[in-house]
């Protein structure tokens, strides 16, 4: 056994003084957040006086699972099956105080000024990461379930820590009337089905912009390892390439060896230019041989790492901008050997769901739909993460839950779409 494991064990059958139970199993688990490789260590315990139990069933009744940081020793998971007292885990945590001190203890974090309550429903509790009650992006999310009668059921901590202590000191004033293009650059359209006739629909795409209203930030996590190519794939003649389909297992087997050195994820390994250049004569002769009169017609737009794969995603050369959804291609390779995992065209599934043919609508300006929309933007004071500046930067996160309805001329809520 790796001295790691062993030490890990030791610290969770120590902390929640698990006499009573046997390591059923244990395995290292990593995870990309935002350009950070985490590391995590997971085990199942079975009470020792457990009844009958086999390999098809669920665990057993008294069963705990807990998960720790492998760099922190701090747990990040705690999962019961069914009625269990877990040591150093009050009994009853629904009152503020003793939950709020609870999390402190486990968290090394100090509330409202580290952490602070984002929702509370029923016997849900999720705080969120934050410097001084402003929340940080990306951050951590912290969910607590309480039973009937108040003790825990699960307690998970994911996402990102504190990445630096340097924080502007200015208060937050950004309003929707400092960032106008920047509302028009977000509006978004859509289409959802209705009861008679498929609704189309206006809505504003949330991203974070800088409280100066000079910057902005995706709110998604970007793919690190993407390289953008945008290369026409043409051809003289249609290629005889063939292959068959091999689908293989994505789990990724993480070691101890792996958890004790920190090593990055493999999917933030940089793509060489001879994989880029094999990668695109291999999707090259896969194009050329589906779609072998189209020509010219097919756009290599990146290529980028998805253990133990490297995808391919290719789109129409000439997307029309008026079209609701984009026709892709998405080729799977297998990193070790090149080989065609699989091939994704996502026409069928357009042709399923939604019609593609359905065009935006001409008769409304953007300047009418955003000044329908703007009276319905929120913009949320964040601290958000500049890699650049190493540094956090204070931004509003613009967003909306209404829709503008271009055929009505209606604002509504999202949800009643």
């Amino acid at each position: 056994m790796h001295p790691l494991t062993k030490d890990l064990i030791s610290h969770i059958q120590d902390k929640y003084q698990l006499n009573d139970y046997f390591l059923h199993e244990s395995f290292y688990h990593r995870e990309k957040i935002h350009g950070e490789t985490q590391y995590s260590f997971e085990t199942c315990w079975f009470p020792i006086l457990h009844g009958p139990w086999s390999e098809d069933e669920s665990y057993p009744d008294g069963t705990i699972e807990i998960q720790v940081d492998t760099a922190t020793r701090r747990t990040t998971s705690i999962n019961k099956h069914g009625d269990v007292t877990i040591h150093s885990v009050p009994d009853d945590l629904r009152d503020s105080d003793i939950r709020i001190d609870w999390l402190e203890q486990e968290l090394g974090m100090t509330f409202d000024q580290q952490f602070m309550l984002l929702t509370h429903q029923d016997s849900l509790y999720q705080y969120v990461s934050c410097h001084n009650g402003i929340r940080l992006f990306p951050g951590l999310i912290i969910s607590l379930e309480l039973t009937d009668d108040g003790a825990l059921d699960f307690f998970s901590v994911y996402g990102t820590p504190e990445l630096s202590k340097d924080y502007p000191t200015e208060s937050f004033s950004l309003s929707p009337v400092q960032i106008t293009p920047i509302i028009s650059q977000q509006l978004q359209f859509f289409s959802a089905p209705g009861e008679q006739q498929r609704i189309q629909a206006h809505t504003i795409e949330e991203i974070f912009v800088s409280q100066d209203g000079s910057h902005t930030y995706p709110f998604s996590d970007p793919d690190t390892s993407s390289v953008a190519l945008n290369e026409i794939v043409t051809w003289d003649k249609p290629s005889m390439f063939s292959y068959t389909r091999k689908l293989i297992k994505r789990r990724d087997a993480a070691t101890a060896l792996d958890a004790e050195a920190q090593t990055s994820h493999p999917d933030y390994r940089p793509l060489t230019d001879e994989t880029l250049t094999t990668c695109q004569s291999i999707a090259k002769d896969v194009i050329a041989a589906e779609y072998p009169e189209e020509s010219g017609a097919w756009t290599i737009q990146e290529i980028y790492r998805d253990f133990p794969f490297i995808n391919v995603k290719v789109r129409r050369t000439h997307d029309d901008p008026t079209l609701t959804y984009k026709r892709r291609l998405t080729i799977l390779l297998i990193e070790e050997t090149y080989e065609v995992s699989l091939l994704v065209d996502n026409e069928s599934i357009i042709a399923l769901y939604y019609d593609s043919a359905q065009p935006l609508p001409n008769s409304v300006p953007e300047e009418v739909i955003r000044h329908a929309l703007t009276p319905y933007v929120t913009l949320k004071p964040y601290y958000v993460f500049d890699q650049t500046l190493d540094q956090y930067v204070l931004c509003g996160l613009l967003d909306s839950n209404h829709a503008y309805l271009p055929a009505t001329n209606e604002v509504v809520l999202m949800r009643d779409l």
